[in-house]
């Protein structure tokens, strides 16, 4: 990442604030992305990257470099956004709705703006859904996380990570 040198870190532990700043204004945009797309409330996102970041300045000496930095520094953004949301009691899926899996055709040859088009409205109908499917669905398709990777932060059954998932996804073809 530019503007980032390892060495920061190093410097980091011996608490030098200064680099801790210089690690701050590298990463502060993408951690808050991060956390907004979890809790989709400004004031709770910049809250959760906050935490975020001193839960991370505090267990620096607990990093391993075999994960990349920055997804380590992500990993605790989103666990501190997800305990947030428990602590507002996380809406959870009914596992005996019915489920409904139907294909959308797309048209390969349409344009740059029906694409941007669709996208804005996947973004509307993702904060349309309930909290627990906008959390899997987030994870999922936009932070990149498979599924035995969401059981394990979210502290449920892969199998129901892929239910939620497969219904998170049937009610957005639904909205849109």
């Amino acid at each position: 990442m530019i503007g980032f040198d390892s060495t920061i870190l190093e410097r980091c532990k011996r608490g030098e604030h200064k680099s801790q700043m210089q690690l701050y204004t590298t990463f502060y945009k993408r951690v808050y992305n991060a956390c907004y797309r979890v809790l989709y409330d400004s004031f709770e996102a910049e809250d959760a990257m906050q935490e975020s970041f001193l839960k991370v300045f505090s267990s620096l000496n607990d990093y391993k470099d075999s994960v990349p930095f920055e997804a380590w520094l992500v990993r605790i953004a989103i666990n501190t956004s997800i305990d947030k949301l428990r602590k507002k009691s996380l809406d959870v899926i009914n596992l005996n709705e019915n489920i409904k899996y139907d294909v959308i055709d797309s048209d390969d040859n349409e344009d740059w703006d029906a694409i941007l088009d669709k996208v804005e409205q996947v973004k509307a109908a993702i904060q349309k859904l309930p909290e627990a499917s906008r959390l899997v669905i987030n994870l999922y398709l936009i932070e990149g996380y498979d599924h035995e990777e969401i059981s394990e932060i979210l502290n449920i059954a892969p199998g129901t990570v892929r239910i939620q998932y497969m219904r998170a996804k049937q009610r957005l073809i639904e909205l849109i």
